[in-house]
């Protein structure tokens, strides 16, 4: 009985030992596999340094876009009325273009003539590009102020329109927000 037993034994562990190892093979993964595996990873590493270096010159250039747009404007206030443009003259003017950097303007204005029941004098505002106005102030008075809100950030110019004056002085101011 004893050698019958260790026989039983002994094939068990022997078939046992098979059954293992085969289904070792089958469930534990290749070499071949894991080397698939691993240069998937790599790759996947490589595309994403790729984007990293990509989103860094992106970043670079648009660093350097905020350097030039500040060249532009000059020192910037927030929360503050910040001087834009001003100009001068006596007859009518269309003027460069400016840009503005907030979403609400404000133009000053002042004119004198030696005549000024004959006086006149208008203010027209195009944005860059188009050729319908965007905002028109016609027989202004001979000081005052005026507001537009919710402008684009752009490029803007002036259209000056005058009769019978002596002198006008404008300035345009753009609201930088908080």
């Amino acid at each position: 009985m004893e050698k019958k037993m260790l026989l039983i034994t002994s094939v068990g562990l022997l078939i046992g030992l098979v059954v293992g190892v085969a289904l070792g093979y089958l469930v534990a993964p290749s070499v071949e596999s894991q080397q698939g595996q691993i240069n998937e990873l790599q790759s996947q590493i490589n595309n994403l340094q790729n984007q990293i270096t990509q989103k860094d010159s992106q970043v670079q250039t648009l660093q350097e876009q905020i350097g030039e747009l500040e060249s532009l404007l000059g020192p910037i206030r927030k929360g503050a009325w910040n001087l834009v443009e001003t100009l001068e003259g006596s007859s009518d003017l269309i003027t460069d273009y400016f840009y503005i950097a907030g979403t609400d303007l404000r133009i000053n204005w002042t004119w004198a003539s030696s005549v000024e029941e004959y006086a006149s004098f208008s203010i027209i505002l195009y944005k860059k590009g188009q050729t319908i106005y965007t905002e028109m102030f016609l027989n202004l008075q001979k000081e005052g102020t005026t507001f537009t809100h919710d402008v684009d950030q752009a490029y803007y110019y002036l259209h000056m329109t005058t009769a019978n004056l002596d002198q006008w002085t404008v300035t345009v101011e753009a609201w930088i927000p908080q």
